[in-house]
């Protein structure tokens, strides 16, 4: 087993010409998951269209290319909101059926997926629990064990405005329709499947408010164009064939380049005199999730990023692409903004694949 990772730049939401090129080159019948994560612009809010979009425009082009089957094996994350100086980008990641050559260990993925979750059940225990069960089949897809995960994604439900009018219940309405709620259930349910909670404080969690409860490898999004959790899981195992590997590190907040620079030498690259990388030709793909303190303030200073006419995620994603874009000299990098549970308060999370050479030897 060895995974392919490519990536494509987007005119809009709706452009699937890369994937078309990608899916064309790839062994139709050989391939055992596929994978998009994809950063498509959009207003991001909860009746942005755009999604359904991206989503069927992607969907269409996988089942007209590669038949019902692989849109089965399909896991699609999609998350809107490209400010800052983001460049559109997808991230195409297919696990494809092949005899590993070696014991060190390289890039697998697995994908899963919960049922449909009604509106009573989003943002609970129910929800959390859910998504561990999806976590735990993807883990099983791929072979890994909990240890062995590096980075976990998941798509989690939210209430549309047409589904809130229909369920009538304000309380219900007022957790399930919000986009960071439903974020932090699905980290948490992460979290309970990789054994970094337990049971017991998952019950016992107010989700979006006990936020020092948190999973340490979630980035998490929400739509309403999902009615299921949808999980995609990457670790590294022994034996998989391929020359990459996934690598993931924490963030002490959004100015926090140290870490990310730190991240990319474990991955193998370089940098020049003046800290920008300097072979980015190792790197398949980066992930950022960003976050800021509740309380709004960043190394002690205050902001207003919750006391704007924007949504906080739109200065998230705006300040962390300027943070990561000038260490890698492009803003075509995958960013999101909200970490609720998964990270501490203020923190975030940086990914990253790279080519690290055959199974054999770096």
């Amino acid at each position: 087993m060895r995974v392919h990772v490519d990536s494509y730049a987007t005119d809009g939401p709706g452009d699937v010409a890369g994937l078309e090129r990608i899916l064309s080159e790839l062994p139709m019948g050989g391939i055992a998951r596929l994978a998009l994560v994809a950063k498509t612009e959009g207003t991001a809010t909860i009746n942005d269209f755009s999604r359904e979009l991206a989503l069927s425009s992607a969907e269409r082009t996988i089942e007209r290319i590669g038949g019902t089957d692989l849109l089965g094996a399909s896991t699609l994350i999609f998350s809107t909101g490209s400010e800052g100086v983001l460049s559109p980008v997808v991230y195409v990641l297919a696990s494809i059926d092949d005899d590993g050559d070696g014991d060190r260990a390289r890039l697998v993925i697995g994908g899963g997926r919960t049922r449909a979750m009604e509106a009573g059940e989003l943002v609970t225990p129910t929800h959390a629990r859910l998504v561990a069960g999806a976590v735990e089949e993807a883990m099983a897809e791929a072979g890994l064990a909990p240890d062995q995960v590096a980075l976990v994604f998941v798509k989690s439900p939210i209430l549309s405005h047409r589904d809130a009018a229909a369920t009538g219940d304000p309380a219900v309405i007022a957790r399930a329709g919000s986009s960071g709620q439903s974020r932090g259930a699905a980290a948490l349910g992460v979290a309970l499947a990789l054994g970094e909670l337990s049971e017991t404080e998952i019950e016992d969690t107010r989700i979006g408010a006990d936020l020092h409860r948190h999973s340490n490898r979630t980035m998490s999004f929400s739509g309403t164009e999902v009615e299921v959790g949808e999980v995609l899981v990457l670790g590294n195992r022994p034996g998989a064939g391929g020359s990459t590997q996934v690598f993931s590190g924490p963030m002490a907040d959004i100015l926090d380049a140290g870490s990310l620079r730190g991240l990319f030498r474990t991955a193998g690259c370089r940098f020049d005199g003046a800290g920008e990388i300097a072979s980015p030709e190792l790197l398949r793909a980066v992930f950022l999730k960003a976050g800021v303190a509740p309380d709004g303030r960043v190394r002690g200073e205050r902001t207003t990023v919750f006391h704007s006419d924007l949504d906080p995620d739109k200065h998230m994603r705006a300040t962390a692409s300027g943070v990561i874009g000038g260490i890698l000299g492009t803003g075509r990098v995958f960013v999101s903004g909200g970490t609720e549970h998964q990270a501490p308060p203020g923190g975030g999370l940086c990914a990253c694949i790279a080519d690290v050479g055959s199974p054999n030897g770096r």
